[in-house]
């Protein structure tokens, strides 16, 4: 479908975009940072690392609804997502982070409570030994001297 716009349209589109097909999801999802079915259809700006998708399901898309979609591209209408501020690089951060833990979990949940849990036993126990002296040696140590805070009669 996207192939018969192409070879029709070419004097039309090929000064604005450039079309491209990507076997793995994964490079896509990071881009738009969040899940998309497949197939999907996405337009990046490679420029400004800006991203558009179209609001119909992919199932819905025809031929004229891509055109029109790429008409609101090449016109700026169309609604913009992503980009390259310090906002959007925390959140795109945060989703790989996100994304990848799940697949650790999926993948295999007992390694990855072991890879997770063991270092956070040891750090609480360290926190609980810097945090939580032993009380019970401080009174040892006012036992020891009984008459040290008591004055002797004459």
């Amino acid at each position: 479908m996207v192939e018969s716009i192409i070879k029709n349209k070419r004097e039309k589109y090929h000064d604005y975009f450039q079309f491209g097909w990507i076997a793995s999801p994964d490079l896509v999802n990071s881009i738009a940072m969040m899940i998309l079915p497949l197939p999907s259809l996405i337009v990046i700006n490679t420029t400004t690392n800006h991203h558009h998708i179209p609001e119909d399901e992919t199932e819905k898309l025809t031929p004229h609804v891509i055109e029109l979609f790429l008409e609101q591209i090449r016109n700026e209408s169309a609604p913009r997502y992503g980009g390259n501020s310090w906002l959007i690089r925390i959140y795109r951060s945060w989703f790989e982070l996100k994304t990848t833990l799940s697949a650790m979990w999926m993948g295999n949940p007992i390694l990855t409570m072991v890879l997770f849990g063991l270092p956070a036993g040891f750090l609480s126990l360290i926190c609980y030994g810097i945090c939580c002296p032993d009380i019970l040696d401080a009174d040892d140590d006012e036992e020891d001297h009984p008459g040290a805070n008591h004055m002797k009669k004459d």
